[in-house]
């Protein structure tokens, strides 16, 4: 089977086509509206001149009874020497017509285009072009002589070249409408491929990188166009470079933090085995195992939240949230954490502040912030204030509390997985996920979270999301 020479399933090959499609449609309106321009030019003109020569023949026969010698009489030979000149009564019949006529046509009178003009009783003139069978296509005007008694003069000029050259114009463009686009295929075939060609330079290059070296970078075009696609896949590159690092970083550090309470769990077994111990030593490594398993879950639990949180609300838990009822909920647990450390507590919550997302994920951002917050906070000396309020188009969440506080080299990596702060005590000690878990969850819902703190003064974590409409 041939291969097409337009192939439409690629890019290159619709270009030409549309290109063709468009080319051939504007042909032939081209062609269609010249040749109408045209004929409707030349025959104006014939029409122009007949209508002058039309008025003054009539003017010539008014008040005349049209008989053949009457006729004769009021026309001077100059006037119709060179002229189609016919008079006929309201019914078509024949009352005169030029010696030209008698000599050229001699069957004039019963021409059926030219009775039927006449019989028609128009009183307006009427021009026609009329098919003779000598002279050809002649040029009528049948203008109606109101003056007693009734007729119609019909007044005619051959055509001439004007046919022959509209039948010119037609087969020029009959020839030129299919041509002109198979000529210019070609062309648009070289265009296109020279247009496509930083296409495919972008192809191949993004071909060429690999996962495992995602810093390579497209060269941008100078054209606006591709300059803002290649932009955007270097920007698609970058992310995706980052994220490949930020894949392989968690993945280091989830070995990490699983490696050290499995390293525990083991060697606790092997010295339980290693020799003989009393009772009470296997109960304080079946309790130091139990820990580290407790550690590890805490670990893995953490974990499918950050994926979760990752993925984002699903559908199925996504609605109006009424965030001041999840604030009073988690403000009572936050009390009877504060309690068993005898930590304040002062609470301020705006009521009917709603949110659009998912509840269960919301509670887990605040039940997060206030147990960091106790976590940090001393026993008997510290205070938290937990706080909720509307602002502008915003609900602002606010837990301040006055613990260690963070220092200003660790701020900005609160929020990153597994990271925690550096000389934080047992008290404090957690899987290092939760604040990250915090930042997922609200900047899926389109909100943002900060934090201020001071080192020996305490934190401050602001929360903002966007109210419900």
């Amino acid at each position: 089977m041939a291969k097409p020479l337009i192939n439409l399933r690629n890019l290159r090959g619709r270009l030409i086509g549309w290109h063709l499609f468009i080319l051939v449609v504007s042909l032939a309106l081209f062609s269609v509206l010249l040749y109408a321009f045209l004929s409707r030019s030349l025959y104006e003109h014939h029409d122009a001149e007949l209508a002058i020569e039309a008025g003054r023949l009539t003017r010539a026969l008014a008040g005349s009874d049209f008989t053949q010698g009457a006729t004769t009489s009021a026309l001077s030979p100059s006037q119709i020497s060179e002229e189609f000149v016919i008079v006929r009564n309201p019914q078509g019949e024949l009352l005169y017509r030029s010696p030209l006529l008698q000599l050229t046509e001699p069957k004039i009178g019963e021409h059926e285009a030219l009775v039927h003009a006449a019989a028609l009783g128009a009183t307006v003139p009427q021009f026609f072009t009329a098919q003779l069978e000598r002279t050809g296509p002649v040029r009528f005007i049948c203008v109606p002589i109101d003056t007693p008694p009734r007729a119609y003069l019909q007044l005619g000029r051959p055509l001439g070249d004007v046919p022959e050259t509209l039948r010119a114009v037609a087969l020029a463009c009959a020839l030129l409408v299919p041509i002109i686009p198979v000529l210019m295929s070609f062309g648009g075939w070289v265009i296109a491929g020279r247009a496509l060609a930083p296409m495919r330079a972008i192809n191949e290059t993004l071909q060429a990188i690999q996962a495992t070296d995602l810093s390579r970078r497209l060269d941008v075009p100078a054209d606006a166009e591709l300059g803002g696609l290649v932009t955007t896949l270097n920007r698609l590159l970058a992310r995706l470079e980052k994220a490949f690092s930020s894949l392989k970083q968690f993945t280091a550090d989830i070995s990490h933090q699983l490696q050290t309470p499995l390293t525990v769990i083991k060697g606790t077994v092997d010295v339980a085995l290693g020799s003989t111990r009393t009772p009470a030593e296997y109960q304080g490594a079946l309790d130091d195992i139990g820990e580290e398993i407790d550690e590890m879950t805490s670990i893995l639990a953490d974990l499918r939240a950050l994926s979760l949180a990752d993925a984002g609300p699903g559908a199925s838990e996504h609605g109006a949230v009424n965030l001041s009822d999840v604030a009073r909920e988690v403000a009572e647990i936050l009390e009877a954490l504060a309690e068993s450390k005898h930590i304040s507590v002062d609470t301020a919550i705006d009521p009917g502040l709603t949110v659009w997302g998912s509840g269960v994920g919301l509670k887990q951002v605040l039940l997060n912030l206030v147990d960091n917050a106790v976590n940090y906070t001393g026993a008997d000396e510290g205070r938290i204030r937990f706080q909720l309020r509307a602002e502008a188009h915003e609900a602002v969440l606010t837990v301040s509390d006055t613990g260690v506080g963070i220092a200003p080299e660790d701020l900005p990596r609160v929020f990153d997985r597994f990271y925690r702060v550096p000389g934080s005590d047992a008290r404090s000690r957690g899987t290092g996920l939760g604040l990250a878990i915090v930042k997922r969850i609200v900047e899926a819902h389109g909100g943002s979270v900060t934090v201020e703190s001071r080192l020996g003064e305490g934190s401050t974590f602001t929360v903002r999301l966007p109210l419900a409409r």
